[in-house]
């Protein structure tokens, strides 16, 4: 009776130990998950990244007028090839931040996803949480990448933007697009 009760407790034993196991395996495969999120999207869409960042002096102003708030006069949305897919919330916007990838879009866009500043965070929405591993997406249209008023960042780099501040209605996310002035800082 002694091995009978003995076997007994090893066999829950071993099933209880089982189970912690494949739950730590599950835990720590959506925490995997979740730190790819971000990498994910970019690999779905990107062709390949940019290292091109020098600054020139002798860059064309492409026809861009900003009024003293670095806000594009005219048409906010021109040059952006997706305009249909964007639904605008502010027409001009601002946001500080440091850069987490960079990669040319297979529509010549220059995108990056920008990891804001605490004053910043309230320019994510729910989509940006989700999808985008809560940064906000940034989008040069080739309009403006040769523009004076762009600095094309780096990986690490830290940035300010102004542009249009929208809702991509087909990813859910917030995203600056197009950015009409963006600054490496510090």
């Amino acid at each position: 009776m002694k091995l009978d009760v003995i076997l007994c407790i090893a066999i829950i034993a071993s099933v209880f130990i089982f189970m912690i196991m494949s739950y730590s395996i599950v835990v720590f495969a959506e925490l995997d998950n979740d730190n790819k999120k971000l990498e994910k999207t970019f690999l779905q869409e990107k062709t390949f990244f940019l290292k091109d960042n020098q600054k020139k002096s002798d860059k064309k102003d492409k026809d861009i007028e900003l009024d003293s708030n670095n806000c594009i006069i005219g048409k906010v949305l021109k040059g952006a090839s997706n305009k249909k897919d964007l639904k605008v919330r502010s027409e001009c916007e601002h946001a500080i931040g440091k850069v987490k990838e960079v990669a040319k879009m297979p529509d010549g866009d220059y995108k990056f996803f920008l990891k804001l500043d605490p004053e910043y965070k309230s320019l994510l929405n729910k989509g940006n949480k989700k999808h985008s591993d809560k940064y906000l997406v940034v989008e040069i249209v080739p309009k403006h990448k040769d523009s004076k008023y762009v600095e094309k960042p780096h990986k690490g780099d830290r940035a300010e933007v102004w542009g249009a501040w929208v809702l991509d209605k087909p990813k859910g996310w917030n995203e600056i697009h197009p950015a009409w002035k963006v600054k490496v800082i510090e």
